[in-house]
């Protein structure tokens, strides 16, 4: 949407997956490493773009997560665990214009996330570079990489005391814009 003379609002959705990562942390007391990802996620969300090729968007997503092994005291555990995220998020993207159908852009983005077994809610943050093209006048199809970041946390999750480590994951995603 980087057409600056088309300003103005637009509603989006999307899906997307995450890539493996590790989580590190301890349950009362004893260090644990889980190894996970995001296998779903989707998402709808309101926008507006600005003159200036900036765009500014919030939106609600639901994802779930699958955890595949736990490591506790150098024994490593196969499971098949599973949970789901209820996310809130603000973002800011810029498109970079240029005499291209398809456009580049960068985004960084907030979140407040709650976890079905979690009795507090957890901060995100996010960076996505990604491409978008226009499929009509007010229809446009985007993708993008994005690296999601946790900072430390701990939480009460069925009476015990989990704190897990700030981590990274990767994930792609791909959606719609729609005009209004």
């Amino acid at each position: 949407m980087a057409d600056t003379s088309d300003s103005g609002f637009y509603i989006t959705a999307g899906i997307g997956t995450g890539l493996e990562h590790d989580i590190d942390g301890s349950i009362e007391g004893n260090d644990f490493s889980a190894t996970g990802r995001t296998t779903f996620s989707g998402g709808i969300g309101f926008g507006y773009e600005l003159d200036s090729n900036v765009r500014v968007e919030a939106g609600v997503s639901r994802s779930t997560g699958d955890v595949d092994s736990i490591t506790i005291d150098g024994i490593k555990y196969d499971v098949d665990e599973s949970g789901n995220n209820t996310n809130f998020s603000v973002a800011v993207a810029y498109d970079f214009e240029n005499d291209s159908r398809i456009t580049p852009f960068i985004s960084g983005s907030y979140g407040i996330r709650w976890s079905e077994d979690a009795d507090e809610s957890s901060n995100l943050f996010g960076i996505d570079v990604g491409v978008s093209t226009p499929v009509s006048d007010d229809l446009e199809l985007w993708g993008a990489i994005g690296m999601g970041i946790t900072q430390d946390e701990t939480h009460d999750i069925d009476g015990d005391s989990i704190k897990t480590d700030g981590t990274t994951a990767w994930g792609f995603s791909t959606g719609l814009r729609i005009r209004l």
